[in-house]
């Protein structure tokens, strides 16, 4: 799994965004500010249209904004709109299929990593990250090693371990 360099920036330009108070920023005002090709803001703009997170006005005085709350969508909800689905490895994919999955010791330890990181990305909103709070919250089940089976599908299914 790796945050892309255009989710980077595009959670660069949501921050100035939401610091903005519902202002129309313009796409070149963004780019200059995160440091990024002013085609590059255009197509991250873009996406972010299209996920519903950012609307666009055009003309002299157009610009984008946010189309949401900054309180009502997370961190996970931008790498997934930018990027797709967060995937730790190949066999944790929806549709992912492995021939060794059933036999695999390590396809429980990527599930459950899968289950935390889309945890604390999704308990992470875009507010938060702008008013510095520093402070999210992960699902305490990730710190109960007996909770681990239900978070872990097919975690009995393993053969490496008889009981987890």
């Amino acid at each position: 799994m790796d945050i892309s360099r255009k989710t980077d920036y595009a959670l660069r330009m949501l921050s100035i965004l939401a610091s903005n108070d519902n202002e129309l920023l313009s796409v070149r005002t963004a780019a200059e500010e995160v440091g990024v090709p002013y085609s590059f803001a255009r197509s991250i703009q873009h996406g972010l249209v299209q996920a519903g997170i950012v609307e666009s006005l055009r003309g002299v005085r157009g610009g984008m904004r946010l189309k949401v709350s900054p309180e009502d969508i997370t961190i996970r909800d931008i790498v997934e709109a930018v990027q797709g689905p967060l995937i730790m490895n190949g066999c944790t994919a929806e549709e992912g299929d492995c021939p060794r999955m059933g036999e695999c010791c390590y396809h429980p330890i990527w599930i459950g990593a899968q289950e935390m990181m889309n945890s604390y990305l999704g308990s992470v909103s875009l507010a938060d990250v702008v008013s510095g709070a520093l402070f999210p919250a992960v699902d305490p089940k990730f710190a109960d090693r007996a909770a681990f089976p239900e978070y872990v599908l097919n975690a009995q299914e393993c053969r490496c371990h008889k009981t987890l």
